[in-house]
Protein backbone atom coordinates (compact mmCIF):
# COMPACT_ATOMS: atom_id res chain seq x y z
CA UNK A 1 0.00 0.00 0.00
CA UNK A 2 1.17 3.40 -0.99
CA UNK A 3 2.08 6.03 1.58
CA UNK A 4 -0.70 8.35 0.61
CA UNK A 5 -3.27 5.11 0.65
CA UNK A 6 -2.33 4.82 4.25
CA UNK A 7 -3.13 7.45 5.12
CA UNK A 8 -6.53 7.97 3.40
CA UNK A 9 -7.25 4.42 5.43
CA UNK A 10 -6.36 5.31 8.56
CA UNK A 11 -8.20 8.87 8.68
CA UNK A 12 -11.24 6.88 7.42
CA UNK A 13 -10.71 4.49 10.28
CA UNK A 14 -10.05 7.40 13.04
CA UNK A 15 -13.58 9.26 11.70
CA UNK A 16 -15.70 5.98 12.14
CA UNK A 17 -14.13 5.34 15.56
CA UNK A 18 -14.89 9.01 16.38
CA UNK A 19 -11.31 9.81 17.39
CA UNK A 20 -12.16 12.30 14.73
CA UNK A 21 -15.35 14.18 14.87
CA UNK A 22 -14.98 17.41 13.40
CA UNK A 23 -11.72 19.07 12.22
CA UNK A 24 -9.29 17.24 10.74
CA UNK A 25 -5.56 18.08 11.86
CA UNK A 26 -3.71 20.39 9.74
CA UNK A 27 -1.32 19.12 6.99
CA UNK A 28 2.06 19.68 9.46
CA UNK A 29 0.71 17.55 12.00
CA UNK A 30 -0.74 14.92 9.84
CA UNK A 31 2.72 14.69 8.15
CA UNK A 32 4.44 14.47 11.55
CA UNK A 33 2.19 11.80 12.79
CA UNK A 34 2.66 9.83 10.12
CA UNK A 35 6.37 10.22 9.48
CA UNK A 36 5.16 11.26 5.98
CA UNK A 37 6.08 14.32 3.74
CA UNK A 38 3.55 17.32 3.31
CA UNK A 39 2.63 16.66 -0.38
CA UNK A 40 1.84 12.79 0.84
CA UNK A 41 -0.65 14.15 3.30
CA UNK A 42 -2.25 16.68 0.69
CA UNK A 43 -2.58 14.12 -2.21
CA UNK A 44 -4.29 11.95 1.02
CA UNK A 45 -6.64 14.98 1.79
CA UNK A 46 -7.64 15.66 -1.99
CA UNK A 47 -8.27 11.78 -1.73
CA UNK A 48 -10.47 11.86 1.22
CA UNK A 49 -12.09 15.11 -0.59
CA UNK A 50 -13.22 13.38 -3.75
CA UNK A 51 -14.57 10.47 -2.63
CA UNK A 52 -16.95 13.25 -0.13
CA UNK A 53 -15.63 11.61 3.39
CA UNK A 54 -14.50 15.57 4.16
CA UNK A 55 -14.83 18.65 2.91
CA UNK A 56 -13.14 21.86 2.44
CA UNK A 57 -13.55 24.90 4.66
CA UNK A 58 -11.66 27.99 3.29
CA UNK A 59 -8.83 29.46 5.32
CA UNK A 60 -9.70 26.81 8.19
CA UNK A 61 -8.98 23.73 6.40
CA UNK A 62 -10.26 19.82 6.21
CA UNK A 63 -13.68 18.95 8.49
CA UNK A 64 -15.78 15.75 7.82
CA UNK A 65 -19.03 15.54 6.47
CA UNK A 66 -21.53 14.82 9.43
CA UNK A 67 -24.19 12.80 6.15
CA UNK A 68 -21.12 10.47 5.84
CA UNK A 69 -20.35 9.25 9.60
CA UNK A 70 -23.84 7.66 10.08
CA UNK A 71 -23.89 5.92 5.99
CA UNK A 72 -22.15 3.54 3.82
CA UNK A 73 -19.58 4.88 1.79
CA UNK A 74 -18.55 3.01 -0.92
CA UNK A 75 -15.61 4.28 -3.38
CA UNK A 76 -13.11 2.88 -6.50
CA UNK A 77 -10.54 3.63 -8.76
CA UNK A 78 -13.28 5.30 -10.89
CA UNK A 79 -15.73 7.45 -8.31
CA UNK A 80 -12.45 8.65 -6.81
CA UNK A 81 -11.82 11.09 -9.88
CA UNK A 82 -13.85 13.89 -10.65
CA UNK A 83 -15.97 13.66 -13.97
CA UNK A 84 -14.02 16.47 -15.16
CA UNK A 85 -11.48 13.85 -15.24
CA UNK A 86 -13.22 10.82 -16.89
CA UNK A 87 -13.78 11.08 -20.35
CA UNK A 88 -15.76 8.02 -22.73
CA UNK A 89 -14.79 6.82 -26.27
CA UNK A 90 -17.22 5.16 -28.64
CA UNK A 91 -15.86 1.44 -29.48
CA UNK A 92 -19.16 0.86 -31.39
CA UNK A 93 -23.44 1.69 -31.50
CA UNK A 94 -25.95 -0.82 -32.91
CA UNK A 95 -29.76 -1.52 -32.11
CA UNK A 96 -31.24 -4.94 -32.29
CA UNK A 97 -34.41 -6.64 -31.29
CA UNK A 98 -34.64 -8.20 -28.03
CA UNK A 99 -33.53 -11.78 -27.42
CA UNK A 100 -34.60 -13.83 -24.87
CA UNK A 101 -32.46 -12.32 -21.96
CA UNK A 102 -32.78 -8.89 -22.94
CA UNK A 103 -36.69 -9.51 -22.49
CA UNK A 104 -35.76 -11.24 -19.06
CA UNK A 105 -33.27 -8.12 -17.88
CA UNK A 106 -35.85 -5.87 -19.08
CA UNK A 107 -39.35 -6.99 -19.15
CA UNK A 108 -40.09 -5.67 -22.39
CA UNK A 109 -41.80 -7.41 -25.61
CA UNK A 110 -39.92 -9.53 -28.01
CA UNK A 111 -40.58 -6.95 -30.70
CA UNK A 112 -38.73 -4.23 -28.49
CA UNK A 113 -35.21 -2.81 -29.30
CA UNK A 114 -32.05 -2.56 -27.54
CA UNK A 115 -29.66 -0.22 -27.81
CA UNK A 116 -26.00 -2.04 -27.60
CA UNK A 117 -23.09 0.68 -27.11
CA UNK A 118 -19.37 -0.63 -26.36
CA UNK A 119 -17.18 1.78 -25.07
CA UNK A 120 -14.01 3.34 -23.48
CA UNK A 121 -13.28 4.89 -20.17
CA UNK A 122 -10.61 6.98 -19.62
CA UNK A 123 -9.18 8.66 -16.40
CA UNK A 124 -6.91 11.89 -17.36
CA UNK A 125 -6.48 10.31 -21.00
CA UNK A 126 -5.55 7.05 -19.76
CA UNK A 127 -8.05 3.98 -20.92
CA UNK A 128 -8.89 1.85 -17.98
CA UNK A 129 -12.14 0.36 -18.48
CA UNK A 130 -14.21 -1.59 -21.44
CA UNK A 131 -17.78 -0.97 -20.98
CA UNK A 132 -20.64 -2.86 -23.08
CA UNK A 133 -24.32 -1.62 -22.09
CA UNK A 134 -27.35 -2.32 -23.48
CA UNK A 135 -30.16 0.21 -22.33
CA UNK A 136 -33.89 -0.20 -23.58
CA UNK A 137 -34.96 1.89 -27.07
CA UNK A 138 -38.41 2.96 -25.41
CA UNK A 139 -36.78 4.66 -22.87
CA UNK A 140 -34.44 5.98 -24.66
CA UNK A 141 -35.32 6.76 -28.21
CA UNK A 142 -31.95 9.10 -29.03
CA UNK A 143 -28.34 7.67 -29.19
CA UNK A 144 -25.94 9.08 -30.74
CA UNK A 145 -21.81 9.99 -30.19
CA UNK A 146 -22.61 13.08 -28.09
CA UNK A 147 -24.56 10.70 -25.90
CA UNK A 148 -22.45 7.82 -25.90
CA UNK A 149 -18.91 9.62 -24.87
CA UNK A 150 -20.43 11.41 -22.08
CA UNK A 151 -22.13 10.24 -18.73
CA UNK A 152 -25.23 7.80 -19.64
CA UNK A 153 -26.38 8.12 -15.52
CA UNK A 154 -26.42 12.20 -16.47
CA UNK A 155 -28.04 11.41 -19.75
CA UNK A 156 -31.06 9.57 -17.80
CA UNK A 157 -31.43 12.25 -15.57
CA UNK A 158 -32.33 15.00 -18.05
CA UNK A 159 -34.55 12.60 -19.79
CA UNK A 160 -36.47 12.99 -16.08
CA UNK A 161 -35.90 9.58 -15.22
CA UNK A 162 -35.49 8.83 -11.42
CA UNK A 163 -32.60 6.59 -10.75
CA UNK A 164 -33.61 4.33 -7.27
CA UNK A 165 -30.69 2.05 -6.95
CA UNK A 166 -28.35 -0.55 -8.73
CA UNK A 167 -27.63 -4.22 -8.79
CA UNK A 168 -23.53 -4.81 -8.54
CA UNK A 169 -21.41 -7.65 -8.74
CA UNK A 170 -17.73 -8.90 -9.00
CA UNK A 171 -15.81 -11.57 -11.07
CA UNK A 172 -12.32 -11.61 -11.22
CA UNK A 173 -11.42 -12.82 -15.03
CA UNK A 174 -8.33 -13.05 -17.31
CA UNK A 175 -8.23 -10.36 -20.09
CA UNK A 176 -9.04 -11.60 -23.64
CA UNK A 177 -7.02 -11.16 -27.01
CA UNK A 178 -9.53 -8.98 -28.42
CA UNK A 179 -10.23 -6.90 -25.13
CA UNK A 180 -6.33 -6.20 -24.33
CA UNK A 181 -6.32 -4.72 -27.77
CA UNK A 182 -9.01 -2.37 -27.01
CA UNK A 183 -7.62 -1.79 -23.52
CA UNK A 184 -4.14 -1.64 -24.58
CA UNK A 185 -2.69 -4.11 -22.09
CA UNK A 186 -1.16 -7.91 -22.26
CA UNK A 187 -3.36 -10.87 -22.95
CA UNK A 188 -4.27 -12.80 -20.05
CA UNK A 189 -3.21 -10.50 -17.74
CA UNK A 190 -6.18 -10.52 -14.42
CA UNK A 191 -8.54 -7.70 -14.26
CA UNK A 192 -11.93 -7.39 -12.71
CA UNK A 193 -15.59 -7.76 -14.56
CA UNK A 194 -18.01 -6.05 -12.87
CA UNK A 195 -21.81 -6.10 -13.48
CA UNK A 196 -24.30 -3.43 -13.13
CA UNK A 197 -28.23 -3.70 -13.27
CA UNK A 198 -29.62 -0.48 -12.73
CA UNK A 199 -33.26 0.90 -11.57
CA UNK A 200 -35.64 3.41 -11.76
CA UNK A 201 -37.55 4.28 -9.07
CA UNK A 202 -41.04 2.84 -11.09
CA UNK A 203 -38.85 -0.11 -10.57
CA UNK A 204 -38.03 -0.68 -14.35
CA UNK A 205 -34.47 -1.78 -15.15
CA UNK A 206 -32.55 1.12 -17.28
CA UNK A 207 -29.58 -0.02 -17.91
CA UNK A 208 -27.25 -3.24 -18.26
CA UNK A 209 -23.62 -3.36 -18.44
CA UNK A 210 -20.69 -5.44 -18.34
CA UNK A 211 -17.53 -3.26 -17.24
CA UNK A 212 -13.88 -5.03 -17.24
CA UNK A 213 -11.53 -3.21 -15.46
CA UNK A 214 -7.55 -3.42 -15.58
CA UNK A 215 -6.12 -1.83 -12.42
CA UNK A 216 -9.76 -1.86 -10.02
CA UNK A 217 -9.81 -1.19 -6.84
CA UNK A 218 -12.65 -0.45 -3.92
CA UNK A 219 -13.51 0.30 -0.15
CA UNK A 220 -15.97 0.10 1.33
CA UNK A 221 -16.97 1.51 4.93
CA UNK A 222 -20.81 -0.10 5.76
CA UNK A 223 -22.71 -1.18 8.98
CA UNK A 224 -22.71 -4.44 10.61
CA UNK A 225 -25.19 -6.71 9.25
CA UNK A 226 -25.88 -9.07 12.49
CA UNK A 227 -29.44 -10.02 10.93
CA UNK A 228 -27.21 -11.45 8.06
CA UNK A 229 -24.84 -13.01 10.45
CA UNK A 230 -27.59 -14.80 12.49
CA UNK A 231 -29.23 -15.98 9.04
CA UNK A 232 -25.62 -17.37 7.71
CA UNK A 233 -25.20 -19.21 10.78
CA UNK A 234 -28.37 -21.03 10.26
CA UNK A 235 -27.58 -22.87 7.46
CA UNK A 236 -26.16 -26.91 7.23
Amino acid sequence: MKKFEFVVQDLLSKIYQGVITDKLPAERELAENYSVSRFTVRKALNKLEAIGAVFVRQGAGHFVKDSNRNNPLVYNSITENSFEEISYKKVSLHKKITDSHDKNSFLIDENDYIWCIKRLRLVNGKVVQLESTKLPVKLFPKMNDEIIESSLQNHTLDLGLQIDRYLTSYKAINISKEEAELLGCKKGIAAMKITNRGFLSTGEVFIVSEVIDIDYQCTYVIPFNSENIKFRGKKE
